[in-house]
């Protein structure tokens, strides 16, 4: 009997969260999703079928539609199916088979439970299932997440047959008449579960007859060692990891010394695309700052004591035509995600606020509008307090100022003589004197 084993793993999980609910079951017309109907249907639950095409296996695709059409009738539920041309899908998007066919059923299932009100998807996954993913992430070369295999439940996606054995469920369902369409493709070994399930692990119960056994005495201590990790990993990212202005900013310093370093690192930017491989390059002693690491949506720049990590459209040089700062003071201006704020003092009235994002001018030095644009090859200015001037881009190398910012960095012109560095330097020309009598304050603002 399947029915207390099944009630007591849905109990255990909290898999159904609201009973009254229908759920959708995923159905191909296999021995496993027809289980799954019969003790959803024993148990009284009220459930809903779903069921793919994905074209890949000429008319035998067609009698399994037909087989789950009927099925949802004998059980009097409704049953949405959808044909898929899969094969050009997976072109286009340049998927394997496996991962669009996937992608396809998931969205379909998405968009089902959401245009009919349904609790959640099901699909009919079982302990065999759970060592082949097992099996596979390791082969692949997973982490310790990567080896906890199926979980029972993933956002909107639960697998209420996780406790049961393939055996078991064939021998329920010979036990209750149950019909069901063999998929022929489980017999070839052109698919690596099925080379796993045919092929590997076969000579695995040679070596150990009680290895589906075993093997769950392993996840269960897998799965807790990786809750202990998470954990840990957590903390760790509340320490080092943090953003500000678009840039993510990784403090390596606290962390370069741990004997787990490149683990560490590795969750930390592996929801960003970084590699294992780049990761052990990026934290190499001999590592030196300047170096540029790319995954597909961001860039990382590896500085001293502090990484900087930019999304790739953030990378880019402001792409905004030159603004204008007008004299009619107060003023507001938007440029890019910018904010400047002009307002006028007379010196007597005015404390110079000693601030990165403020710069006070003598307003007699001025030509108006001002000029907000990106800094330029060839820029120079006369920085506050030194005689002559100096390129702009090798301010920037003096104040270690990373590529990922420098990128961004913004001046204000008068008549093409640049006078503020934006968030930097002022220009010496411009500076608040003795002799000044009006000044002029810009405060920018960062649009986040």
């Amino acid at each position: 009997m399947l029915l207390p084993p099944f009630l007591s793993f849905l109990n255990k999980h909290q898999l159904i969260k609201d009973p009254s609910q229908p759920t959708l079951l995923a159905v191909s017309g296999g021995v496993d999703s027809v289980v799954l109907c019969h003790l959803f249907q024993q148990a009284h639950l009220p459930f809903a079928i779903a069921h793919c095409n994905f074209n890949l296996r000429g008319a035998t695709t067609a009698a399994e539609a037909h087989f789950v059409d009927e099925l949802s009738k004998s059980y009097g539920v409704p049953c949405y199916s959808r044909t898929f041309a899969t094969k050009a899908f997976a072109k286009t998007h340049k998927l394997s088979i496996q991962m669009a066919a996937r992608r396809l059923r998931y969205d379909f299932f998405y968009q089902l439970i959401a245009d009919h009100s349904l609790g959640q998807i099901a699909t009919a996954h079982h302990w065999d299932d759970t060592i082949e993913t097992l099996l596979l992430n390791f082969i692949k070369g997973t982490g310790i997440m990567g080896l906890q295999g199926i979980p029972p439940i993933y956002n909107k996606t639960i697998r209420p047959l996780l406790f049961a054995r393939k055996k078991e469920i064939i021998a329920f369902a010979r036990a209750a008449g149950l019909e069901w369409k063999e998929d022929g493709s489980n017999a070839s070994n052109d698919y690596q579960r099925n080379f796993l399930r045919n092929q590997v692990i076969p000579l695995l119960q040679t070596i150990n007859p009680n290895f589906e056994e075993t093997t769950r005495v392993t996840l269960e201590k897998l799965r807790d060692t990786a809750t202990i990790f998470q954990q840990e990993i957590e903390k760790i990212k509340k320490e080092v990891l943090s953003f500000k202005e678009g840039i993510g900013y990784v403090a390596i310093k606290k962390i370069a010394n741990h004997p787990s370093v490149v683990t560490i690192v590795t969750e930390l930017l592996g929801n960003y695309g970084f590699s294992f491989e780049q990761v052990k390059k990026m934290t190499a002693p001999q590592m030196t700052p300047g170096k540029v690491f790319y995954a597909t949506d961001y860039t990382l720049y590896v500085d001293r004591e502090v990484w900087m990590m930019v999304k790739k459209e953030e990378v880019d040089r402001p792409k905004d035509q030159p603004g204008n700062l007008t004299a009619d003071i107060p003023a507001l201006t938007h440029w890019g995600n910018q904010t400047f704020y002009l307002q006028c003092y007379n010196k007597e009235d005015y404390q110079i606020r000693h601030a990165k994002h403020v710069a006070a001018l003598n307003y007699n030095r001025l030509t108006f509008p001002l000029t907000i644009r990106p800094w330029q090859a060839g820029d120079y200015l006369h920085p506050l307090g030194m005689k002559g001037r100096k390129n702009v881009s090798d301010l920037l190398i003096d104040l270690k100022i990373p590529l990922a910012i420098k990128n961004k960095v913004t001046v204000i012109t008068s008549q093409e003589a640049i006078v503020w560095v934006v968030g930097y330097c002022i220009d010496d020309r411009f500076k608040v004197t003795a002799e000044t009598t009006k000044i002029v304050e810009i405060t920018a603002y960062v649009i986040h």
